[in-house]
């Protein structure tokens, strides 16, 4: 229990680890770039609205994650969100019930010949079983991994079925494209639309990283430069940044960042790791926060929208479907979600300008 521990990251798995470890009598160090803890799972509170950083809900077939809020007494922190959608397509919104199978029965935004295929391709996903196991990958896994979401639907079925279900799917769940994602998770998410219900937390993501960091030694604003050996099996040097620069000595290391990261950190990594970790690609995301002074009613907590109507935004949600202290009385919090392309383009041009864009299509 004097082993020296250190945890480069503050994200929700170096928060989680910390957790581990303090339960089981350690005392984990974590370093963090960054001013806040949580990463992706963050928010903010801004003139009364609570804006969510990145993640924003929580599905259901979460499971890890909803057992985890158990342990740490958080589980009555959730709520159940509407879980209703809208694609809109010419004008028209079309509604559909997610985690309702059924509704793709009379969605109006797919012909019959397309309802058939989806209910082929739900029956294909639960007959695949143990494969779709994303936790627990079977040889078949992998099998299913080597083809695009694009390339597998192009090739069987029907392009509506690519640009009306998939797509959106994609750039709302993952923040990514069907041309860029593996046919097993498109399969998966099918498999799972039986059971669908949504969840969030009333006061923003941010509540279980605030919670968890209550309990563990976290150095924000203190960024990891080098992770050096001193012998094989360690002690290790950990050279850190920030205002308070120094180097510090820890027994063993967790690293809870983005793998590409890895080999800047760490120097004798093997040739075939630093390959590996370098080609681990990381799509970029643009998320917007709009609100207004007025209550917009009758909308769907997430807002579809088809790239072959629209250059920039993917998907809109309306904050108040995941909780009533989201927004404050009588307004509303919109937050677009930006199409990978649109996001790919405009990731390094100035806030104001992509506002602007944002907002003019909406």
């Amino acid at each position: 229990m004097n082993h020296r521990i250190a945890i480069v990251g503050s994200g929700i798995s170096g928060l989680c680890a910390g957790y581990h470890l303090t339960q089981a009598g350690f005392k984990p160090v974590l370093f963090e770039s960054r001013s806040f803890v949580g990463g992706r799972m963050s928010s903010e509170t801004v003139d009364g609205f609570i804006i969510d950083k990145a993640a924003y809900t929580i599905p259901e077939f979460y499971r890890n994650l909803i057992g985890f809020l158990s342990q740490v007494g958080m589980e009555k922190s959730l709520v159940q969100t509407s879980s209703t959608a809208s694609t809109f397509h010419d004008g028209k919104n079309h509604p559909i019930k997610i985690g309702s199978p059924s509704d793709f029965l009379t969605y109006k935004l797919l012909s019959i010949k397309n309802k058939k295929d989806m209910v082929k391709l739900f029956l294909y996903a639960r007959s695949l079983g143990k494969a779709l196991n994303l936790d627990q990958p079977t040889q078949k896994t992998f099998e299913l991994e080597n083809e695009s979401v694009t390339d597998y639907l192009r090739t069987h079925y029907d392009k509506q079925i690519l640009e009306r279900i998939a797509y959106p799917i994609f750039c709302e769940i993952f923040l990514g494209s069907p041309e860029n994602n593996s046919k097993v998770s498109f399969l998966a998410l099918l498999r799972n639309l039986s059971k669908f219900n949504i969840f969030a937390f009333d006061k923003g993501m941010g509540t279980l990283p605030e919670r968890l960091k209550l309990d563990l030694d976290i150095r924000l604003n203190s960024p990891v430069l080098k992770i050096t050996a001193m012998g094989e099996k360690g002690p290790y040097e950990v050279a850190v940044g920030g205002t308070d620069s120094r180097s510090l000595e820890f027994d063993a290391i967790i690293l809870a960042i983005p793998l590409p990261l890895v080999p800047r950190l760490i120097e004798s990594l093997p040739g075939k790791l630093i390959k590996y970790f370098r080609n681990v690609v990381y799509a970029p995301s643009i998320v917007v926060a709009t609100a207004t002074e007025g209550k917009i009613k009758d909308t769907s907590m997430i807002n579809n929208l088809l790239r072959a109507d629209f250059d920039i935004l993917g998907n809109i949600v309306f904050d108040q479907h995941k909780g009533s202290k989201r927004v404050p009385r009588g307004k509303t919090l919109a937050t677009c979600i930006l199409q990978e392309r649109a996001s790919r383009l405009l990731l390094h041009e100035t806030d104001q300008k992509i506002a602007n864009l944002a907002l003019k299509e909406m």
